[in-house]
């Protein structure tokens, strides 16, 4: 079973990586944070408050939450499946580029994700839950 540490970690790279909660010059809020939804995530569909249509790369419908910790735990939700490989969409062998250019269709993604996490991008989520068993394993 994969820690709470290392899912939040994950989750909170993939936040940054999304630009939530990042301030823009003159700008307001930016789509994920309108729609409670720090990952960007289009899994639940409408939850009974409609869909928002993001722009730019991957454009897609994403769900529209009911409050922040809900989107939040939503993302957590899809990590920790990932991250305990039993995900059908990401693989434990899949490097955390490839788990980018599969989340985002973005191949900058997976590497500012590393990046947060202080990795290489080529770290597969197998070696990530590997660190974090050893890491849990020497406290």
């Amino acid at each position: 079973m994969v820690s709470d540490s290392l899912v939040q970690r994950f989750c909170d790279a993939i936040e940054s990586a999304e630009g939530f909660f990042q301030k823009r010059s003159g700008a307001g809020e930016d789509l994920p944070q309108r729609c409670n939804n720090p990952g960007d995530l289009t899994d639940d569909g409408d939850v009974g408050l409609g869909t928002a249509r993001s722009a730019g790369i991957g454009a897609a419908d994403i769900t529209i939450y009911p409050t922040l910790a809900a989107g939040r735990a939503a993302l957590e939700k899809k990590i920790r499946r990932a991250l305990n490989g039993a995900s059908s969409v990401y693989t434990l062998d899949m490097s955390i580029e490839q788990f980018g250019m599969k989340y985002a269709r973005d191949s900058h993604w997976g590497i500012n994700v590393a990046d947060d996490l202080g990795v290489s991008p080529l770290t597969t989520l197998a070696d990530l839950v590997q660190a974090d068993r050893n890491e849990q394993a020497s406290e």
